[in-house]
């Protein structure tokens, strides 16, 4: 039904839309008005994540967005107009990577920028995504670099399905769904879990004939059947969502830890990348615990209006909910996050946020705190939101290091950050591939995150429906 509906119908709810609120964006989301070809940082201690240490002080030189030099430089050779910025010391690290966000407004792409987070991988993707990365990448609106999968695609039937989704029913509608995205420009495919083997067969192999990605839930796990999950694990995903997930699937939620260390040890023979999101499972489990107050802290200004709404269903079970088993089962994701670190498996910062009270940017943070809280140093949980995910979206050879030849996301810490996660709450200044944002394009960058645009949330929703 809807994919049959015509264009022209599209197009006259978009045009009603549009009478009803303006289409661009907040002036606060737009990049700094002149923009140097060249930058120079003095006196920073540079944060290299293959490194133990930040390094002495030293001098970094950005020419048209790329890293051109680390180190002291040939001042008679730098760029006509250079400016120069004093670092006073403070440490200069590459942009974070949130592999696992929603993104439904600008306001979220503003409070990813204000945290550090230069790149994000959106997972669930709808029409104004890909225009919203040109959007981006042309200067035209402040944000992180933004990738994003197709709409997520999962079996028609499953108890799972739900709006954003779109459902399949067996192998052709699977081939042609993908073909579907490629057409649209996506390059990267997200599956659920309730995709039939062949379905998720045939995703697979439209997506490697079409040189696409594909990350998502485990899919077809059977909790009865621990060894189910190795279906998943043989599709070579280039990403695995969810601790939370994997345990359900791998291990009908049982806390024994020779299973996980069994199940761990599967994953990290598979060669599998996982993103174990444990922040936002934290999250529902804090509403719980506090019988909704969580839902009302100061880091919930700017959460979408209009995906709050939406979920307020949940909101409300787990406010009632009386069962202590959320705070019991987050302490299991987190064991079992670390048995996949002692194991060997490469692990990825991935938030979820966007949805389920997880509001964007300062989720980065505390996921890499949740992830030392399971076993990784500072060191290894930095690692895993910059040099592992870079790699894992094909672009190690340009984002997650300050070197010369990288692109130049880069932020200025007070301190290093390894010390305490927040400190980077509050960076001293976000260079996003060349473009440099101070203290004060901050502070209104800031303010723009706290201004999620519902109108602009429901247009883009009615388009989604009406073109998946």
């Amino acid at each position: 039904m809807r994919r049959s509906m015509s264009m022209g119908l599209a197009v006259l709810c978009l045009v009603i839309c549009l009478a009803v609120t303006a289409c661009g964006s907040p002036a606060a989301m737009r990049p700094p008005p002149a923009v140097p070809s060249a930058y120079l940082f003095h006196n920073v201690r540079v944060l290299y994540p293959d490194r133990a240490e930040a390094g002495p002080t030293t001098t970094v030189l950005v020419v048209d967005g790329v890293i051109a030099g680390v180190g002291v430089p040939d001042t008679g050779t730098l760029p006509e107009g250079t400016q120069e910025i004093d670092g006073a010391g403070r440490v200069l690290m590459p942009g974070l990577i949130d592999m696992h966000v929603h993104i439904f407004d600008e306001a979220g792409l503003a409070a990813n920028l204000v945290h550090g987070v230069t790149t994000v991988r959106n997972l669930g993707g709808m029409p104004f995504h890909p225009g919203l990365a040109r959007r981006i990448e042309a200067g035209r609106i402040a944000g992180p670099r933004l990738v994003s999968t197709g709409p997520i695609i999962n079996e028609r039937g499953g108890r799972n399905a739900n709006p954003l989704q779109v459902l399949v029913d067996g192998a052709d509608e699977a081939r042609a769904e993908v073909r579907r995205q490629h057409r649209r420009g996506y390059r990267h495919l997200k599956v659920y879990s309730n995709l039939s083997r062949e379905s998720f067969a045939a995703v697979l192999d439209e997506a490697a004939a079409l040189g696409m990605s594909v990350s998502g839930h485990p899919v077809e796990g059977r909790p009865a059947d621990p060894m189910e999950i190795g279906h998943t694990l043989l599709a070579g995903l280039a990403t695995i969502e969810h601790a939370e997930s994997i345990v359900w699937h791998g291990l009908d939620d049982n806390p024994d830890p020779a299973g996980m260390t069994r199940l761990a040890a599967e994953f990290a023979a598979a060669g599998a990348t996982v993103s174990p999101t444990l922040v936002v499972h934290e999250n529902l489990s804090r509403i719980v615990e506090t019988r909704g107050a969580h839902l009302q802290r100061a880091d919930m200004t700017g959460f979408n209006p209009v995906v709050a709404g939406f979920e307020r269903d949940t909101y409300e079970f787990w406010t009632a909910y009386r069962n202590e088993d959320r705070t019991r089962m987050q302490g299991v994701y987190e064991e079992f996050t670390g048995a996949l670190h002692a194991a060997g498996v490469r692990l990825v910062v991935g938030t979820d946020a966007g949805i389920m009270a997880t509001p964007h940017g300062v989720s980065v943070l505390r996921e890499m705190e949740l992830l030392v809280r399971a076993g990784l140093t500072p060191h290894e949980a930095l690692r895993a939101a910059t040099v592992n995910a870079a790699d894992v979206l094909g672009l190690a050879d340009r984002l997650g290091r300050v070197e010369p030849g990288y692109r130049a996301d880069l932020v200025l810490a007070d301190a290093d950050p390894r010390v305490d996660f927040q400190i980077l709450r509050r960076p001293a200044g976000v260079m996003r591939d060349g473009v440099w944002y101070d203290a004060v394009a901050l502070a209104e960058l800031r303010e723009a995150a706290r201004q999620p645009g519902a109108w602009r949330t429901r247009r883009r929703l009615l388009m989604h429906f009406l073109l998946k």
